[in-house]
């Protein structure tokens, strides 16, 4: 601005005392035009500034997370409080999870971040004051800048005797008559009298089994597993609810957990171990923990006698049949998978296979991963440090096969193939010719990983092979606590701007539209409860979630804001040069007594 003003005083000069030589009367008219264009140049670029607002009303952020509405906490005090903060004048605004206007509906965030609210509070003019009970979760990371000018009012809960069951870990998918385990986190608080609670383990609404479990000593945490029986449930996704009820526990809603269990009738893998040496012992071990519920083990004892790997339980080779044909990938020794359908993805490993030579001696597989459909997760594997393999079935890879990992014998000679697969019309065969890769998951570790990351990238490239190709999808996440939105993802690569979902719950059916970001992620604020929805337009997704009546919100935790934390500071807001009226009369009164003082001497 002081340039525009230079320049414009170097142009008036110039004209009225350089060119026209009008003395100290164009003295007088250089400066009423320089004023007169510092002025408009003020005017048309309208910079900005500050001002003190002397009593400007205050904004008051109210903390509307559950916590304030558990057991112990002071929601009425908190909204009483904010209100006379804010007095006729003020505003107030809520936060936790988000930030919305004000009302006096009880709190039902299920997170407490204050970043977004401060940032919002101090865009205006007047002092910033947050109404809360301290247990904010980026309070370690709010900038200090933001606290600057803010004051505290804390109105901590008082901690009411009760348990909660802080952590369910079930499986996802299970097998039609599998047994049920169950892992729970139970954490007890206050001044809790109990030493014993019960867990009731719901299916579909029916409690199908009461266990009484030992809480930990007030306060503390402990993990206990519930097992139950095989579960003679029909295919489908079924609502599980596990809930801990405990003698004088004074807050409900930290004692139930939802989850959705998907109970397939038939696995989608299945493995076929003859012999069922450590190999196959390891495998299937390793293959249930990347697809829990999903993986079935039989293994061949003797001619036409099946058991299950996992139970030791007899199996009949009409029940193994079964499997086989339902499902989708089967793994299996030899060179020639008999039982697996002409339609099925095969995952073959030879050393497996008495009828096939074997190349004994140590086999070191090469660090370089060759460019294949699975090379994404080898990548990052050190396969040169692993113990070496113990043998190695030759294989001489066809034109259309490709080979992800080969190894060479004492780190010496020609290297040979040691992962390999093809497809040929959707159907994909992964073939294993090493022998004794379960050292690598004995060992732990690296080794270990290495062996999973094999594992699970040879079972992707299998299944994708066996799902039908169709148009984009929508995914949805199946379980958040309560006071959290559900995230829906779109999976494509022409992202909609919205999309119909029909959402089902015991009560009601209700249509919602989602809003999707550029990154084909939107986000639907649900009250709890157990939903199973589906994409309107062309049927392309569908699947099931829980809103849990659960949150973390419930269980007590530690005061991370301490109150009158921040120096409130004078009141500042932004002004610009348009709002200064004074500023137009200027303009127009330098500009027309310039033209007048000019007409009066004659001069055009």
């Amino acid at each position: 601005m002081i340039a525009i003003g230079v320049l414009a005083a170097a142009i008036a000069g110039v004209v009225y005392l350089g060119l026209e030589r009008l003395g100290s009367a164009g003295f007088g008219m250089a400066v009423l035009r320089t004023v007169g264009v510092a002025s408009l140049a003020l005017l048309l670029i309208n910079p900005a500034g500050t001002m003190r607002v002397p009593d400007a009303p205050p904004t008051v952020l109210l903390d509307a997370s559950l916590s304030l509405g558990a057991a112990g906490g002071r929601w009425r005090e908190a909204l009483d409080t904010a209100r006379a903060l804010a007095g006729k004048d003020g505003v107030m605004l809520r936060f936790g999870g988000r930030v919305a206007a004000s009302d006096t509906t009880p709190p039902e965030d299920g997170s407490t971040r204050l970043a977004d609210a401060l940032r919002l509070a101090h865009g205006r003019p007047g002092p910033v004051v947050v109404v809360t009970d301290g247990e904010v979760e980026d309070a370690g990371t709010l900038e200090p800048s933001l606290l600057e000018g803010t004051g505290v009012v804390l109105v901590p809960r008082h901690v009411a005797p009760g348990a909660a069951l802080l952590e369910l870990a079930a499986p996802g998918r299970v097998g039609r008559g599998d047994s049920l385990a169950l892992d729970l986190t139970i954490g007890t608080f206050g001044p809790l009298g109990a030493r014993q609670a019960r867990v009731e383990v719901a299916l579909d609404g029916r409690v199908v089994a009461r266990r009484e479990v030992e809480l930990p000593p007030a306060p503390g945490t402990a993990r206990r597993r519930v097992a139950l029986g095989p579960q003679r449930l029909a295919p489908g996704a079924r609502w599980l609810s596990v809930r801990l009820v405990t003698p004088g526990d004074l807050e409900p809603g930290d004692d139930t957990r939802w989850r959705w269990l998907h109970v397939e009738d038939q696995p989608g893998v299945v493995v076929l171990a003859s012999p069922a040496d450590w190999e196959f012992r390891f495998l299937v071990r390793e293959l249930s923990d990347i697809a829990p519920g999903a993986v079935r083990g039989y293994a061949l004892v003797q001619s036409g006698r099946w058991v299950d790997m996992r139970t030791l339980a007899p199996v009949a080779a009409s029940a193994v049949d079964e499997a086989v044909a339902g499902a989708t990938v089967v793994v299996t020794a030899g060179a020639r998978a008999s039982r697996a359908g002409p339609r099925q993805a095969v995952w073959r490993w030879l050393p497996g296979d008495s009828t096939l030579a074997t190349l004994a001696g140590d086999w070191y597989v090469s660090a370089d991963v060759r460019p294949s459909p699975v090379a994404g997760r080898l990548g990052s594997g050190s396969w040169d440090s692993l113990p070496p393999l113990v043998g190695l079935v030759p294989v001489v890879p066809a034109d259309a096969q490709w080979v992800a990992l080969s190894a060479r014998l004492a780190r010496r000679g020609a290297e040979r193939p040691v992962l390999l697969g093809w497809d040929s019309a959707g159907v994909r065969v992964l073939t294993v010719t090493g022998e004794g890769l379960w050292r690598w998951a004995l060992r732990g570790g690296a080794a270990r990983e290495a062996y999973r990351a094999m594992l699970a990238s040879g079972l992707d490239w299998l299944l994708e092979g066996g799902r039908a190709a169709g148009p984009a999808t929508v995914t949805a996440t199946e379980a958040v606590p309560r006071g959290t939105p559900v995230a829906f993802r779109f999976t494509g690569d022409s992202v909609p701007d919205s999309l119909q979902v029909s959402v089902t719950d015991a009560r009601s059916t209700r249509d919602l539209t989602l809003l999707f970001d550029a990154e084909g992620s939107a986000l639907a604020w649900l009250a709890p409860g157990a939903y199973r929805w589906s994409v309107r337009d062309g049927a392309r997704a569908a699947g099931v979630f829980v809103v849990e009546a659960y949150s973390d919100e419930f269980p007590p935790r530690a005061v991370t804001l301490a109150a009158g934390s921040g120096r409130l500071r004078a009141a500042l807001a932004a002004t610009y040069a348009r709002q200064r009226p004074w500023l137009f009369a200027l303009v127009i009164l330098a500009l027309a007594a310039e033209w007048i003082w000019r007409h009066r001497r004659g001069l055009p």
